[in-house]
């Protein structure tokens, strides 16, 4: 990792190419990034993103093609091939997980080429190797969910856009910016990767006038002022109307719980660092990525909706980068300082890297152990069901309806009654506004009860507290339940600063 004190020269210098050990240790990472995207794949519960996944899926097309989430069917296109090509009785989580799982595979080696021309060949391949074990890249890896894919797709992009500006090539950037739609039509937040494509042309190589600086503050803040209005353009609508309780706390609780303390700090210093270089059009464009679709999702998330990190996805290429940097010149500066120890310099030189990786590994640890791949345990929850009522006869109200019917209820949306027939246990959602059209929470439970007990069917409520919390503030449909249901089933479950505890609850009056 050691290099010059100019890294414009040498093995730190963006236009020397790989060496063969760098080859080979690219291959061992890649390696390494495999085992842990494909290691469990197939065990972990889907949650309800994953869930609503394979409800888009198995609508009938003209439904799913009517509705918003049309503007960004890929997620739909793959496991609706799926659908076509296999015997849907295989379609388990893995085999539905599989191909993201192998777009993140690719994406390991995919950073380190399209890295070395902005940070040199030694950071490019140490940030392959965060990308390799990074827990949230691991995560939606293993997600039935297109997250993953914007990351590839911004990743192309973001690394064409830099070559077709080096080479003043329109058509490359032309490209750059096709490879910007396609992350769109994998999920909209694929959208902010424009940011940077569009503002570091207009911010490289510029004298920084004032009149430019007052131009400059007075575009920001237009941007900003109609950010907001998003929720009037069809796509935006319907997650507008889903996530309308702006919490910025909300974003940067998850962005410094996701992204990792530790490598936002040696990224920033990273970014530091290379500032200080002849060259700034580099670090430059590595910020705008990094900071613009923060940035931009800051401004909705104080004003419109609730936003989280996982709409920021596109920046973690810039991110790793910055970070591996920092990683490679401050070990770099370190081993010089410590040249007198002879070969025991690697030692302290080693530090930052391997805090850095620790911090990573660690959390990969409970993740692959404890967390059960951060998610809830609905497939338990589910299963816990089928165990103590194994003629599926039951009424299941929940506040995760997508997940229970993907378990419990699996063609639901498909519309095939035969299908449909084959699983005769009904889910239903727990809504606020059905609770108020019923009289209130209890008596809406009532409701239930005495439909389940006409229907000859159990009764079970499944829930997690903060999302029933969400939906009866007033906590008087918790209280119901505890005071009428028996508590069957409790999968303890805590993902960062949730409370994905899962309780399953049996009602005595029904059946």
């Amino acid at each position: 990792m050691n290099g010059p004190a100019d890294p414009s020269q040498g093995p730190l210098a963006p236009s020397t190419p790989f060496t063969a050990a760098q080859w080979g240790w690219l291959c061992a990472i890649t390696a390494l990034g495999a085992l842990l995207r494909l290691y469990g794949l197939d065990t972990w519960a889907f949650w309800v993103d994953e869930a609503h996944t394979w409800r888009d899926a198995t609508l009938p097309g003209e439904i799913f093609w009517s509705s918003n989430r049309a503007y960004y069917p890929t997620s739909y296109v793959i496991v609706r091939w799926l659908l076509d090509v296999l015997d849907p009785q295989s379609l388990s989580e893995g085999v539905l997980r599989l191909p993201f799982a192998l777009a993140g595979i690719v994406s390991v080696p995919l950073l380190a080429f399209v890295g070395r021309p902005l940070v040199g060949a030694p950071a490019a391949i140490f940030a392959g190797l965060l990308l390799a074990i990074d827990p949230w890249h691991i995560y939606w890896s293993q997600n039935a969910r297109s997250y993953v894919l914007v990351f590839l797709f911004a990743l192309l992009a973001g690394g064409l856009f830099w070559t077709g500006v080096q080479r003043r090539s329109r058509a490359l950037c032309l490209l750059a910016m096709l490879l910007g739609l396609v992350a769109v039509s994998c999920h909209l937040t694929g959208g902010l990767m424009f940011a940077p494509m569009i503002a570091f042309p207009l911010l490289a190589n510029r004298v920084w006038t004032p009149r430019f600086i007052g131009a400059l503050a007075a575009a920001l803040l237009a941007s900003f002022v109609l950010l907001p209005y998003l929720r009037h353009v069809p796509p935006f609508h319907e997650f507008a109307l889903a996530k309308a309780n702006p919490d910025l706390s909300h974003l940067l609780q998850t962005v410094a719980f996701y992204f990792r303390l530790s490598l936002l700090l040696v990224a920033a210093l990273g970014l530091w660092i290379q500032w200080q270089e002849r060259d700034r059009s580099r670090p430059l464009y590595l910020a705008l990525w990094a900071i613009l679709p923060l940035l931009a999702l800051a401004v909705l998330g104080g004003t419109l909706v609730k936003t989280t990190a996982r709409y920021a996805f596109c920046t973690l290429p810039a991110v790793l980068l910055l970070a591996s940097y920092g990683c490679v010149r401050l070990h770099g500066v370190v081993k010089d300082a410590f040249a007198s120890r002879g070969r025991t310099r690697f030692l302290p030189a080693l530090a930052v890297p391997a805090l850095v990786c620790v911090d990573l590994l660690v959390y990969d640890f409970h993740y692959f152990t404890v967390q059960a791949g951060d998610r809830a345990q609905w497939q338990r929850a589910s299963e816990q069901i089928h165990d103590l009522e194994p003629d599926s006869q039951v009424t299941v109200l929940t506040v995760n309806e997508p997940t229970m019917q993907f378990y419990l209820r699996r063609w639901h949306y498909s519309g095939d009654q035969a299908r449909i027939a084959m699983t005769p246990s009904e889910v239903f959602s727990i809504e606020a506004g059905e609770m108020s059209d019923k009289g209130g929470a209890a008596a809406w439970l009532t409701w239930h009860e005495q439909r389940a007990r006409d229907r000859q069917r159990s009764l079970y409520v499944v829930v997690t507290l903060p999302e029933l919390r969400e939906k009866d503030p007033g906590r008087r449909l918790e209280l119901a339940i505890q005071a009428g249901m028996d508590l069957v089933a409790a999968y303890p479950m805590s993902v960062g600063p949730k409370d994905e505890t899962i309780f399953v609850y049996r009602s005595r009056a029904a059946k």
